[in-house]
């Protein structure tokens, strides 16, 4: 893949290219399935958010391998009473909270681009606000950033810490200018903290700058 196609690709199954999924962080992976399901939260019943839910938790080491499985169970059960839109949203949510990721992360995006089709084009659409997803949480890997720690003042690790914990990805210009004045002049950090996203966890800004990977 090169920088142009990484750019303007929105088919999000080119990326997912077993070879490919080899170099890409199982937490990050996990949280791109996660924000894909959650794009058709509107369909899910409880029991497949909680799968979701659980998956996010395991990603960051709150949720243990029973505890994912088991989510996963409840919402595959729910997804085979489904029919419709309803029931590729349910085994999207399923996929996610399995424990081997790269082998159901694929299935991820085409359940849940099928689950948001309704009208022609809208499948589409979806498939390109998940290849969006993947840009906001992989960036771009032909540009790769050098980090300084000086960075790391109290006032960008708060807000980046509280950017993550309550979703609040719109503070992401505020913790664009917290940077600069902690001497950060890094063009691809700082446009993606002021670009419109969508941003999801797992950006890779705020992974960067509160030590995840």
């Amino acid at each position: 893949m090169t920088e142009q196609e990484w750019l303007m690709d929105d088919n999000p199954g080119r990326w997912l290219y077993p070879d490919r999924m080899q170099a890409m962080s199982e937490r990050k992976l996990r949280l791109f399935c996660a924000a894909c399901c959650r794009r058709v939260w509107h369909l899910l019943p409880d029991g497949c958010r909680s799968a979701v839910e659980v998956a996010e938790a395991y990603s960051d080491g709150r949720a243990d391998r029973d505890v994912l499985l088991r989510s996963s169970e409840v919402a595959r059960g729910i997804a085979s009473d489904a029919d419709g839109n309803a029931q590729d949203a349910a085994d999207a949510s399923a996929s996610a909270a399995e424990e081997d990721i790269r082998s159901h992360a694929f299935p991820v995006t085409v359940c849940a681009s099928k689950a948001a089709w309704r009208r022609k084009g809208e499948r589409e659409a979806e498939e390109a606000a998940q290849a969006t997803l993947l840009r906001d949480i992989f960036g771009n890997p032909f540009r790769p950033v050098i980090f300084s720690p000086s960075w790391l003042t109290p006032t960008v690790v708060g807000i980046a810490t509280a950017i993550y914990a309550d979703r609040a990805f719109d503070r992401l210009p505020i913790l664009a200018d917290a940077l600069q004045d902690a001497g950060c002049e890094n063009d691809e950090i700082l446009s993606h903290c002021r670009s419109e996203g969508p941003h999801v966890r797992g950006c890779w800004v705020v992974d960067l700058l509160t030590g995840r990977k």
